[in-house]
């Protein structure tokens, strides 16, 4: 099988305020996430998976994100922009994820720039992956939608899906660094994967799922590569979620790093082309008392259920007519430094 990365591996043996971030007991080094006591319901649930998806796990860990509650005793995430910031949250997350029983690997690709990565292999050897992502950091702000929600969505994916029987293709979830700075850690690790040949699938990253004004819960499905945007909708109508979903075209954020690659990609975001998106965007009002998490735990359900069922091996259906991405209305998205960031060295 091939190995995604070959980064340090940094498995952090200190739990982070288990109550606060709703995580289950620290697990023995020998022991595999899905045996996890608070997994249980999941195997319960009979492979329906997002209906494991708790409203108040994701309040709890954006707010620790956020810095509404301490990291530590006399520790505070203070924003997501700064090398002290973004160091604090993958504090948060690495211990976060070792609570679970999960292997953290962290894939530095420059000094001040480091990737998070969890593993959780098929039950059916394979060398097939599927991706799952979104970016930790922001600008020197709380960062609670943008993208504190996309983070807290895919560590609840961390905590819903490690006991989803019947798994047949590999999952790789990412927390991406420096994506403000121009898809920074998206671009270095998707540049390693296909330098290493990785069989990757496909490629979910969330960015901004948390607003919703009007309470449609609408989710843009942002460049759906291949049969991917099929896929969304048979899920959706499949598992009863009703989610109004809107093909866009929009861009600059972590999925175009893999789909530059050659890795078969999608965005989720919340109305960003349909105008119901947060007005707080790269300001010191994105904190969590602005965000809808009834809103956010219904786009994370939507993820939930699509990923799983990649795992599990459901085939897509019938493709519709392909159609280009540019036939489709997008907006851009503002990089801090833009192109001068986008493909580091390596």
């Amino acid at each position: 099988m091939h190995q995604p990365v070959r980064p340090t591996v940094r498995a952090v043996a200190a739990t982070l305020l288990l109550v606060t971030l709703g995580c289950s007991p620290p697990l023995t080094s020998r022991s595999a996430p899905e045996r996890s006591a608070g997994l249980n319901r999941v195997q319960a649930l009979r492979g329906q998976v997002e209906q494991a998806v708790d409203v108040e796990r994701l309040r709890a860990r954006l707010s620790v994100l956020t810095g509404l509650v301490p990291l530590a005793p006399a520790v505070v995430i203070p924003e997501r922009g700064s090398v002290q910031g973004r160091a604090l949250t993958r504090r948060m997350i690495t211990e976060a994820l070792a609570a679970q029983g999960y292997v953290v690997e962290g894939h530095r690709y420059r000094q001040h720039g480091e990737n998070l990565l969890v593993r959780l292999p098929a039950q059916t050897p394979t060398d097939t992956w599927i991706l799952v992502g979104a970016h930790m950091d922001s600008v020197r702000n709380a960062g609670a939608d943008d993208n504190g929600s996309g983070a807290a969505a895919v560590l609840e994916l961390a905590t819903v899906l490690a006991g989803l029987p019947g798994r047949q293709v590999n999952l790789m979830l990412a927390f991406f660094d420096e994506e403000e700075l121009g898809l920074v850690g998206s671009a270095a690790l998707a540049k390693d994967l296909r330098r290493q040949r990785v069989k990757v699938a496909a490629v979910h990253t969330a960015d901004m799922i948390g607003y919703d004004a009007d309470g449609d819960r609408t989710v843009e499905i942002e460049r759906p590569d291949g049969g991917l945007w099929d896929y969304y909708r048979m899920v959706n109508e499949r598992h009863g979620l009703n989610v109004p979903l809107v093909r866009t075209n929009s861009g600059d954020t972590d999925h175009v790093a893999f789909r530059a690659q050659g890795f078969p990609s999608v965005g989720l975001c919340e109305e960003w082309v349909g105008g119901d998106t947060t007005p707080h965007y790269h300001r010191k009002t994105d904190t969590l008392a602005t965000l809808d998490l009834a809103f956010l735990a219904s786009t994370t359900r939507l993820l939930a259920a699509v990923v799983a069922d990649q795992l599990r091996g459901v085939a897509a259906p019938r493709p519709s007519q392909a159609l280009p991405h540019n036939r489709f209305p997008g907006r851009p998205r503002h990089l801090h430094h833009g192109s001068q960031a986008a493909h580091p060295a390596g």
